[in-house]
């Protein structure tokens, strides 16, 4: 397992990538008590239909079980055979929720404090990812360009936004709260001072302050940046600048944002039926 999560490292894949499939390969060898490439066909799908059945794992989560198997029988132990003969999964499409503008402000309005307020800001104002939030610091905002720098996103990548007046304001207001500048992460953690607030304490803020709204649509962190996206191009945002803030390396995954926005009359997107 060491040397595929070195062969990932190594092909640039993200670390919740590289975790998900590591996780694939052990949970494979302690149902059988044996290496991957010793099972049989037949044995890697009734381990996958397992999985699903007694484990209750999402179809996402079950494909990514069988990325992870691929990844490691296609580059690791280099058996084509076993890759061609286990399907991936049929992931159902879900609808992707979109706020209005009086959602947004009802649900600014049930947040408990500063910190709550700031972390639906930089989701909304930046359209950033959950994990880019958590992994932000102090040090990451340029006060005189008014910019963030997203760094070592997904791919790895580093990508540059701007901000408005609206999220500077609750920046100086956040760190008025804290007594100051955070020293080493922006949004700390509730019970440990000084360490960055996690994945799941962000999900559950989010809950709680649409609980407290009392939406019935279903909300969750991924939401704000949807909303971003759209609103964005409600407003008449160029689609390849959306591509840029929101750090898609294919233009096609920005393009799923068509479907849900009102475009200004008048404006000319036949440039993507000349698309790849």
């Amino acid at each position: 397992m060491a040397h595929m999560d070195d062969h990932l490292a190594i092909a640039n894949a993200a670390f919740a990538t590289r975790q998900n499939y590591v996780r694939a390969i052990k949970l494979l060898m302690i149902h059988y008590q044996k290496l991957p490439e010793q099972c049989t066909v037949e044995q890697i799908k009734a381990f996958l239909i397992h999985q699903r059945e007694h484990h209750h794992i999402s179809a996402s989560t079950l494909n990514m079980r069988v990325c992870g198997l691929k990844y490691y029988f296609r580059h690791i132990v280099l058996r084509q055979d076993l890759v061609v003969s286990i399907p991936n999964p049929r992931i159902q499409k879900y609808q992707t929720e979109v706020l209005t503008i009086d959602e947004l402000k009802k649900l600014f309005n049930c947040c408990r404090d500063m910190r709550q307020v700031l972390i639906l800001h930089l989701m909304y104002d930046s359209g950033i990812r959950v994990r880019e939030l958590i992994r932000l610091r102090p040090g990451d905002f340029d006060k005189h360009y008014k910019s963030i720098a997203i760094r070592n996103s997904k791919g790895q990548k580093t990508r540059v936004l701007k901000y408005g007046d609206r999220l500077r304001d609750t920046l100086n207001k956040y760190c008025r709260v804290m007594g100051g500048v955070p020293k080493n992460t922006l949004i700390e953690s509730y019970k440990d001072k000084g360490s960055p607030l996690s994945l799941g304490g962000v999900q559950h803020i989010v809950k709680e302050i649409v609980r407290r709204s009392g939406i019935k649509k279903r909300i969750h962190p991924h939401t704000f940046r949807h909303t971003f996206a759209v609103h964005y191009l409600n407003r008449g945002g160029s689609l390849f600048r959306l591509q840029q803030l929101l750090g898609h390396q294919n233009i096609t995954t920005t393009l799923h944002y068509l479907k849900y926005a009102n475009l200004p009359e008048g404006l000319d997107i036949s440039v993507l039926d000349t698309m790849p």
